[in-house]
């Protein structure tokens, strides 16, 4: 395995040891700035969330808070006026009886409320509003999937759902409605969609009447405790089930208490625009953290194709992605600097070139003389962005560099799990070498726990190269392991999956394989959780391959499978379209898009492509395949990603299931 050498100054360091190396596990480490005690709270006084929130709308009163797109601009609330709505729609809440409270699972006493659809000022008014009178919040979301969502309604025993008028329609589909009969719609409904509900005995309620009758019923607001359980936010799961994590006043406090202190800086003059899924931890995290320093938020529209032009209108001065996003921009940017010819193209190669060699020399990200090419790149974001984070899964080193001397800022990449409220570790504005986690938040502590099957381990030896020279490396690797107070507390009615993440010391484990960088920051270099074996007996980790090949030329996306009764593992590789048309041309081959995905000499191609990439990064022979099926359709579209944007893996096994068994039945022919 190859280690890039760092020009980092030795003085900069992200974690420091706190704790000596047990056998079978590295040291525990810290972040340098937090070695004594990890951080739990922001400031004096601030216990929970409903402090945190009264607080603010106290110190930030006129400003402004949540914005929704009405007419041709954004429209917004002051925080004044989210907290008088958010003191009303409890009430109203309570004086209803709307929040059923449940004690059915290790003495947790809750009264829930579910609430489904996209992101809205309401949703978040109604996560303020549980805030304050002591309720807890379960999000649905569509990619749940109509087994998982019932599955859900029997597992809480809800009785009331907030929802929008898209979100009916998912809610229509689930077979069993179990305790489920209180509506409150956020939007109005056309008469047959209102038949259908009342016909499976649902009982409907507009959100603006909730409003009302807390008005003229103000009820006080309940006394919160950190060990509340703030909310119940089940993970789509790449397998299986969905698990509910319990997560407390107290884990959330502690996140936005580290998010305070990272290179983000956020503060009261940021805007940002809400369009990541609400019902995830990241975007829940990053829109409770705005609220407590005063920010402006603004909520899209809800149709992916119009969040450009959201953007454009909102103007966010920090934006936050995924990495398939930053992809789509990545790939967008890149065509149409394709296009640009003569000496402005000498001119655009020059300022890529002496950006590229500054910002992973010295982290620098301006130049004065060359921004100004990228000029059209930085009105993309609208402008004014300052700030780029990224999260929920790795992203290609060429793709974040690039994007950082195109928009001419930072962009930190963020890690965390829902089991973690988030966040758990974050990279630094002075560091050049991206493409890692960076270090350990305020509030987590963390080790590596040896993994010998797949030959991981907290003493390593790795080669490295300098220049001509190899040199071997002691380095540590293994199950990344997170401790401290953003760590839930479990999962709801489920004792073995919460006895498979929390060990008896608290440790939450977590699945993905890193190793510890020289700056004590750490990298993910596999995933533990989906591995499988193959006939001979050799694990494989799927994961790892689909980042080699969705760099190979040519693939937009991989999804790796292996059967442990095969001798091969096959791939669903879903191709660049441009690409194609490219190949097809210079190929003198004829047909549409789907058509050329199943001729055998663009086929072809793609398997020298993936061997010859596969080779240069290490791949052995058992993780180069031949048996490849091209995929006209974005894995999105086939109902194979989350709402994070993640794989499922099960689900993707029932997509492609003909076509994996014709994979296999080429092998035998």
């Amino acid at each position: 395995m190859g280690c890039q050498v760092s020009n980092i100054s030795p003085f900069m360091s992200y974690s420091t040891k706190v704790q000596e190396a047990k056998q079978g596990q590295s040291e525990i480490r810290r972040n340098v700035k937090y070695t004594n005690q990890l951080l739990t709270i922001p400031e004096q006084g601030v216990m929970n969330l409903q402090d945190l929130f009264l607080k603010s709308a106290d110190k930030y009163a006129v400003k402004q808070c949540l914005g929704s797109f009405i007419g041709n601009d954004f429209s917004f609330m002051t925080y004044s006026q989210v907290q008088e709505e958010a003191i009303y729609l409890g009430s109203g809440i309570k004086t209803w009886g709307l929040a059923n409270e449940v004690n059915e699972y290790m003495n947790y006493k809750m009264k829930l409320i579910g609430v489904f659809g996209k992101n809205r000022r309401e949703w978040v008014i109604l996560d303020i509003a549980n805030i304050l009178y002591g309720y807890t919040m379960v999000p649905f979301y569509d990619t749940l999937g109509p087994d998982s969502i019932p599955f859900i309604l029997g597992q809480t025993n809800i009785e009331t759902m907030f929802l929008s008028a898209d979100a009916t329609k998912s809610l229509l589909k689930c077979k069993e409605k179990y305790k489920l009969q209180n509506l409150v719609l956020f939007d109005q409904l056309t008469e047959e969609l209102e038949r259908e509900l009342k016909n499976k005995g649902y009982k409907l309620f507009r959100y603006e009447d909730v409003v009302q009758n807390g008005k003229s019923q103000i009820q006080p607001l309940a006394q919160i405790y950190p060990e509340t359980i703030y909310t119940i936010c089940y993970t789509s799961g790449t397998t299986g089930n969905p698990k509910g994590a319990l997560i407390t006043h107290a884990n959330f406090v502690s996140a936005v208490a580290s998010t305070q202190v990272t290179d983000a800086q956020i503060n009261e003059n940021d805007v940002h625009l809400s369009y990541l899924p609400l019902p995830h931890v990241m975007e829940r995290l990053i829109v409770i953290s705005l609220l407590y320093v005063g920010a402006q938020i603004g909520f899209y529209r809800g149709d992916p194709n119009l969040l450009k032009e959201d953007i454009l209108k909102l103007r966010p001065t920090i934006f936050v992605s995924v990495p398939r996003l930053y992809n789509k921009f990545y790939d967008g940017i890149k065509a149409k600097m394709a296009e640009v010819t003569c000496l402005k193209k000498a001119f655009l190669d020059q300022a890529i070139k002496s950006k590229l060699s500054s910002l992973r020399s010295q982290a620098t990200y301006t130049n004065s003389i060359y921004d100004k090419v990228f000029e059209g790149v930085k009105q993309l974001f609208g402008g004014r962005c300052r700030l780029m984070v990224t999260g929920s899964a790795p992203i290609q080193q060429d793709v974040i560099d690039f994007l950082k001397i195109a928009v001419c800022c930072p962009i930190l990449e963020g890690y965390g799990q829902t089991e973690s409220s988030a966040l758990s570790f974050s990279t630094a504005r002075w560091d050049p070498i991206s493409s890692h986690l960076g270090g350990p938040a305020a509030n987590t502590e963390f080790k590596l726990v040896d993994v010998p099957e797949m030959n991981y381990t907290a003493n390593d030896i790795v080669t490295i190269h300098k220049g001509e020279k190899e040199e071997k490396l002691a380095i540590s690797r293994g199950e990344i392991c997170l401790r401290g107070p953003g760590v839930f507390v479990g999962y709801y009615k489920d004792p073995q999956k919460t006895a498979e993440a929390l060990d008896s010391e608290g440790w939450l484990h977590t699945g993905d394989i890193g190793m510890i960088t020289e700056q004590g920051g750490v990298k993910i270099i596999d995933r533990k959780k989906n591995i499988f074996k193959l006939s001979q007996g050799e694990y494989i980790a799927p994961e790892k391959i689909e980042s080699i090949y969705n760099r190979v030329q040519g693939v937009a996306e991989s999804f790796v499978y292996g059967d442990s009764l095969q001798n091969q593992i096959v791939a669903i590789i879903v191709p660049q379209y441009d690409y194609i048309q490219k190949q097809a041309n210079l190929m003198q081959i004829q047909g549409g898009f789907e058509e050329l995905c199943q001729n055998q000499k663009i086929i072809s191609l793609f398997k020298q492509n993936i061997e010859a990439f596969g080779k240069q990064n290490q791949l052995n022979s058992l993780e180069i395949t031949k048996l490849i099926y091209l995929e006209p359709q974005p894995l999105q579209n086939l109902g194979c990603l989350t709402s994070t944007l993640k794989l499922q893996r099960h689900i993707a096994k029932q997509v492609f299931a003909k076509q994996i068994e014709n994979l296999y039945k080429q092998q035998v022919q």
